[in-house]
């Protein structure tokens, strides 16, 4: 299975895009009432911890082509990089956090988020990576 890319073009890695939607899952998102529905399709019929379970294609496509509107990004003031992130768990309810499946390599388009104030840092990438968001004064607390 290749590496997903944000089709959209808006963030330089596709798992920082799944850290921002993580984010906007509390935040009442446009995309909300269509997440719920594929949810109801792929997660109650998902085979916990099957030889070939792995992430549901379907989900990664979705996100993948996800195009997420100025207004729901302007709501994201804080992120937070954690393997225990439920965006995971959509993805691949059984994951174990034991791969490198969903780490972050880039943080390229972090410049839309154009109210982030924080960052919380557990795991997902180097906290170098995060410099960038530093420079531009993006609190990061590890």
């Amino acid at each position: 299975m290749g590496k997903h890319v944000d089709l959209t073009g808006m963030f330089q890695d596709f798992n920082f895009k799944l850290v921002v939607i993580d984010a906007l899952l509390d935040l009442d998102p446009k995309f909300r009432q269509e997440l719920e529905q594929l949810k109801e399709i792929y997660t109650e019929k998902y085979e916990w911890y099957a030889d070939d379970s792995g992430p549901i294609d379907e989900l990664l496509q979705y996100f993948s082509a996800l195009e997420l509107e100025k207004e729901d990004l302007d709501k994201v003031t804080e992120l937070c990089l954690d393997g225990g992130n439920e965006i995971y768990h959509l993805i691949q309810p059984d994951w174990d956090g034991e791969d490198d499946f969903f780490d972050i390599t880039h943080v390229g388009g972090f410049e839309h988020l154009i109210n982030l104030k924080s960052i919380t840092y557990i795991s997902m990438c180097d906290v170098e990576i995060l410099n960038p968001m530093k420079e531009k004064g993006i609190a990061i607390f590890i």
